[in-house]
């Protein structure tokens, strides 16, 4: 340690060659908030100085502008569907040199064995990847998940280094109303940093919420929702996912004077969306588009994030720091040329595809379509309603028609069945409910990704095509499935927990492409992602309206509420 000190000390001087120098490039200076012209040199993993330097290998960086590698504040890897290790290598791509993952979504399903599986092959990532440990499994009492975690579970992660605190505090009542369950969590994390989830909350609610030392949220919609957070001291994230895409309405919040409040985050973008459109990339450019200085939305991309979650020496070029950094063509379009992670710049490397030993995750029966005929108790229902580029519904009530002493047909446009079947613990619950605005026809989809319970959920338009794409599910073990006419279209299996594969991303990204195409031919709109959306209904930590294994839960009223009116 000393004579790397001394090395370091010696190159920053300029009596010793660098390993390496970043030579002519513009350089963004997050601190200032300037562009700077001249070279950065590296030693091993670590910037030794700015300025004018010569190394042992030397860099063209002549018209490029060099930024700090980005930083994701808050992302569920599983919803990318592929391993930590597959995931960083596309996330590297794209600029992203350290992410804060929270892995609550297999912990719903596996417990304490999915949190070790994430952070064992976490070990394997070309990225930093950073955790936060799972508040709410289940994300509410009520909720029938496959595991339960407790304070005394989560306490042997707590001197882990790579465990930056709690993460998403999603049941925010029980906060507010002094559980002793979530108390416990809060107090054992009290000394790192908490996350929050607090959509639609109150002025009181909010002081309450925040005196348990939550500090960050990422569920505000409107630009309104943010200032008032960041008034009262927290870290408002500026998502952009595959299904919440609320960056753009959130930009009017920003201004020179609290942008230092502002984190970026993608929370839930699948693999497609990932190579496509980009992660943090993404939202810079999209915040640029928008009217915020390049320089300002690259502080929000990479100092803001590392401060909030005490990462030292990251985030930023200067002395000292780690060399993780990204070199770009054209600072506007946020155009990468190459990724420096730990002073080398990426190149892809082989990643091991062999497949994990790995389990069936669906304990459940075969179903009979039967099982979706409704028993009419009025003429009148409660109806899910999407609400486009948004994670959040809205309660919709619809008039039914009735044969039999059955639902008949829903009298309103674009109106599907949706279930959910309770699959970890073989218990048979289940509810069939109503969804309005997929657009989707003369089909059905299954899947095992239901938020954050992760249990079995179908929509379409006839129950023939809902058996089948629940039994395909059942057949491969946790997945996604389409089907038509009775039979399977297409179909993606996920054999980690429900939730990831271990396969190829090539692979699993046509496949994604496949079905997002078959879906779009069977009526799905053009900026819907179904299966991401399809992933959010079963929510109910998230307004307005949503359906679970146990009925339909209304968040504004914060009880479940009958199908029927």
């Amino acid at each position: 340690m000393i004579e790397k000190l001394k090395r370091n000390l010696n190159t920053a001087l300029g009596n010793e060659k660098s390993d390496i120098v970043l030579k002519n490039a513009f350089i963004v200076n997050v601190f200032t908030q300037n562009i700077e012209q001249g070279d950065v040199a590296i030693n091993g993993d670590t910037i030794i100085g700015i300025g004018d330097y010569s190394g042992k290998n030397e860099m063209d960086c002549t018209g490029d502008y060099i930024a700090p590698g980005f930083i994701d504040s808050h992302v569920h890897i599983e919803s990318s569907k592929v391993t930590p290790e597959i995931f960083s290598h596309i996330l590297i791509k794209k600029g992203v040199t350290t992410c804060i993952a929270d892995p609550h979504e297999i912990a719903n399903v596996l417990g304490m064995s999915g949190l070790n599986f994430m952070i064992d092959n976490s070990k394997k990532s070309v990225i930093d990847i950073f955790y936060m440990m799972p508040s709410c499994v289940p994300a509410v009492e009520f909720e029938d998940n496959g595991a339960v975690l407790r304070a005394e579970d989560l306490a042997c992660f707590i001197n882990d280094d790579r465990v930056l605190g709690l993460g998403e505090v999603m049941d925010v009542p029980a906060v507010v109303h002094g559980e002793e369950n979530m108390l416990n969590k809060l107090c054992l994390f009290k000394n790192k940093i908490i996350d929050g989830h607090c959509p639609q909350i109150d002025n009181k609610w909010l002081n309450a919420y925040m005196n348990s030392g939550i500090v960050t949220d990422h569920e505000c919609t409107i630009s309104e929702q943010a200032t008032e957070k960041v008034k009262k001291g927290m870290y408002v994230m500026l998502r952009q996912g595959s299904a919440a895409k609320n960056l753009k309405d959130l930009l009017p919040a920003v201004n020179d004077e609290n942008f230092h409040r502002f984190l970026f985050c993608t929370d839930d973008k699948d693999i497609v969306e990932l190579t496509e459109k980009g992660s943090i990339d993404e939202c810079i450019r999209i915040a640029i588009k928008y009217g915020i200085n390049p320089i300002k939305a690259i502080t929000i991309a990479t100092l803001n994030s590392a401060q909030c979650y005490g990462l030292k020496r990251r985030g930023a070029i200067a002395p000292g720091y780690k060399a993780d950094l990204v070199i770009l063509k054209d600072l506007k379009n946020v155009t990468i040329k190459d990724t420096m992670k730990n002073g080398k710049i990426y190149t892809e490397d082989t990643i091991d595809y062999s497949k994990l030993d790995v389990k069936s995750f669906i304990n459940m029966k075969y179903i009979d379509k039967d099982i979706f005929k409704i028993k009419a108790k009025s003429n009148s229902i409660n109806v899910i309603r999407v609400i486009e580029n948004s994670i959040e519904t809205k309660k919709e009530i619809c008039d039914v028609s009735v044969k039999d002493g059955h639902i008949k047909k829903v009298n309103a446009l674009d109106v599907l069945k949706i279930a959910v079947f309770e699959r970890h613990k073989m218990t048979g619950k289940y509810c069939v409910g109503f969804i309005q605005g997929l657009g989707l026809k003369d089909c059905a989809v299954a899947q095992t990704i239901v938020h954050d319970s992760h249990n079995l959920i179908v929509v379409g338009s006839n129950d023939k095509d809902m058996e089948v794409a629940v039994n395909s599910i059942i057949n491969i073990g946790g997945g996604i499935a389409i089907a038509s006419k009775g039979k399977v279209i297409e179909n993606l299996s996920l054999p980690i927990g429900g939730l990831m594969t271990f396969n190829d991303p090539k692979y699993v990204i046509d496949k994604l492409i496949i079905m997002n195409n078959i879906s779009k031919e069977y009526g799905i709109k053009d900026n819907l992602d179904p299966f991401l959306t399809l992933g959010f209904m079963g929510l109910p930590v998230i307004p307005e309206i949503r359906i679970t294994t146990r009925g339909i839960f209304d968040f504004t009223k914060n009880k479940f509420i009958d199908l029927f009116c």
